[in-house]
């Protein structure tokens, strides 16, 4: 019966409203908004599934832009050239590790959050470093100086009278996290995450029908 529902949506161009037409075989539909505990799980989880999205979709213009690789197996890492084009990546890479970990936490206006126990247990290292790099540098510095900038006092080992010397403001700032060693790319581990989301999500809209709809379907049914 899903398909045969269509929905439009018309948006206000003067204040950005969005009104939503609904219609079943073309016939108009009535829209009836419900707010219960499972509604509010079911917007949460609606909520996190779309982060997660957001998050597959800047992972997707990483992948397409993170040009300069390690060229040797035995290279981890590779100072990039086109500082602009990795100013980008850096920027991407702090929105999507933003959102992931949004799904991990308290937010106000959701009633639920992800945990990682509900990850596969392959998953959780890769994880913690999200998590890590989420504290630590995409919402602030923190005590594992995934950021950090060290002022330096610089002069010649060997100089006679007036020695020549300047301070240097050292920044280490990483652009992205991309690989573990097992090679387990981020964009797998969203993918898992959403996953688990998408399945709350089903969980929740079958039970809402099933214990919260159907009992009580004539007083939904019925004209007001």
């Amino acid at each position: 019966m899903t398909n045969k529902f269509t929905v439009t949506e018309i948006i206000d161009p003067t204040s950005g409203n969005i009104e939503r037409v609904y219609k079943y075989k073309k016939k108009p539909c009535r829209r009836l908004l419900l707010d219960s505990k499972l509604c509010r799980q079911l917007a949460g989880y609606t909520l996190i599934e779309k982060d997660l999205r957001n998050v597959l979709t800047w992972l997707h213009e990483i992948e397409t832009r993170h040009d300069e690789r390690p060229t040797r197996k035995d290279q981890n890492v590779h100072k990039p050239t086109n500082r602009e084009n990795y100013d980008l990546i850096k920027g991407l890479f702090v929105a999507a590790l933003t959102f992931y970990g949004k799904c991990f936490s308290k937010c106000e206006g959701r009633p639920v959050k992800l945990e990682r126990a509900q990850l596969d247990v392959k998953f959780h290292g890769l994880h913690d470093n999200c998590i890590s790099y989420r504290h630590n540098f995409a919402a602030h510095s923190g005590a594992e100086r995934v950021e950090h900038v060290e002022i330096a006092l610089v002069f010649p080992v060997k100089f006679k009278n007036n020695v020549p010397f300047d301070l240097y403001r050292e920044l280490n700032q990483p652009y992205l996290l991309w690989h573990t060693s097992d090679e387990i790319a981020l964009a797998d581990l969203v993918e898992h995450v959403r996953s688990i989301a998408v399945s709350k999500i089903d969980f929740l809209s079958e039970k809402i029908k099933r214990e919260e709809i159907l009992p009580n379907a004539k007083k939904y049914w019925e004209p007001k």
